[in-house]
């Protein structure tokens, strides 16, 4: 039986690598790989799915051995002496301007992150990016052989979980509901959404605003509290921290308008989500986000809070060009769901020795 096993920084219950690198290794050993993931930081709740990095001995027939990376990590120094040649998977690495001044230490981390990748071009057999504009990344570093393997999604099992009824009453009482899903971290710009919503209770003032995802950083979660308050919007708001699978299923169901100011995603996982429940989406155009989205959406390129916000009540009101803006992205989403992906992926994979 041939082996691939995967190497991650951590792993964690609803990160977006972990959950990549789940996947990936069900796809493995459907191929009939013998395949495991070995983190450096492993939370409690993943011990039983995953190992932890000190355990990962390399047998002599190893070829190769995958890697995530995305954000500097001793994971590079533990690899790079080791015999298997490296396939890279490249999630991208945040800028660190953006925690500059929040977090040094998070962005002396992230900084390292993209020092790191030159040095991993020489022991890379082939370098893969979620999205184009992680390719791109890929061989301004240098990387020789590159392709693009997208995050794919199995909607049975979106579409089998059922929704959380009694937090759905609540939610039915927040409509029309706008919803942005993401860790509460600067690069995400939440405190545009905060802005954007101000402005948009100028013409619907019941509109809502949910902002799901875990703060990353108390100083940042707590100004958007305090900015939510100064603009007296606080009952306008609401913060989720970490949902389960289920309540965040729940959001997507009930939202009635994605809406993203993010000024840095490598890939955008929660706009395929959004496709695939049908919600229509209104995104900046930022990095990696119009390579996911193609001709799905409506992009903006500049932040301009009273035109976005009369725009924004036209895509709650106007049937239309809702159906309109979904029947896109039905079509759009079709490239990341699972059959698609795991096809590309058994490809790359056995054409590796050819």
């Amino acid at each position: 039986m041939p082996t691939l096993h995967q190497l991650t920084e951590s792993a964690t219950p609803g990160d977006a690598i972990t959950d990549h690198a789940l996947q990936l290794r069900r796809w493995l050993r459907q191929m009939g790989y013998s395949s495991e993931i070995y983190s450096l930081h492993l939370s409690e709740a993943m011990i039983s799915q995953v190992k932890p990095l000190s355990a990962y001995r390399p047998d002599p027939t190893e070829k190769y051995v995958i890697y995530h990376h995305g954000i500097g990590s001793e994971v590079v120094n533990h690899l790079l002496p080791l015999p298997p040649q490296i396939i890279l998977i490249y999630h991208n690495v945040t800028p660190a301007e953006f925690f500059t001044t929040l977090d040094p230490a998070l962005a002396q981390q992230l900084q390292w992150g993209r020092e790191q990748l030159p040095l991993l071009v020489p022991r890379t057999r082939l370098a893969l990016g979620v999205s184009p504009y992680n390719v791109l990344e890929l061989q301004a570093a240098g990387f020789p052989q590159t392709d693009v393997l997208p995050i794919a999604l199995d909607p049975q099992l979106y579409h089998n979980t059922p929704i959380n009824s009694k937090l759905a009453t609540q939610i039915q009482t927040k409509k029309p509901l706008l919803l942005f899903v993401g860790r509460l971290v600067p690069n995400k710009r939440q405190e545009d959404l905060i802005k954007l919503l101000y402005y948009i209770r100028r013409i619907k003032p019941e509109t809502h605003l949910a902002l799901v995802g875990v703060p990353w950083s108390t100083l940042y979660a707590q100004w958007l509290r305090d900015l939510a308050s100064e603009l007296d919007l606080l009952k306008a708001i609401t913060f989720t921290d970490h949902l389960s699978f289920q309540d965040m299923l729940t959001y997507y169901r009930m939202a009635d308008l994605y809406i993203s100011m993010s000024e840095h995603e490598g890939f955008g996982k929660p706009l395929i989500e959004s496709m695939l429940f049908d919600l229509p989406i209104l995104a900046y155009a930022s990095s990696g986000i119009p390579g996911t989205l193609g001709s799905a959406g409506i992009l903006f390129h500049e932040k301009k809070f009273e035109p976005l916000a009369e725009l924004a009540v036209m895509l709650l009101q106007d049937q239309t060009l809702r159906r309109k803006i979904i029947t896109r992205q039905q079509e759009r989403k079709q490239i990341y769901l699972e059959t698609q992906v795991q096809e590309k992926w058994r490809a790359i994979i056995t054409s590796l020795d050819r």
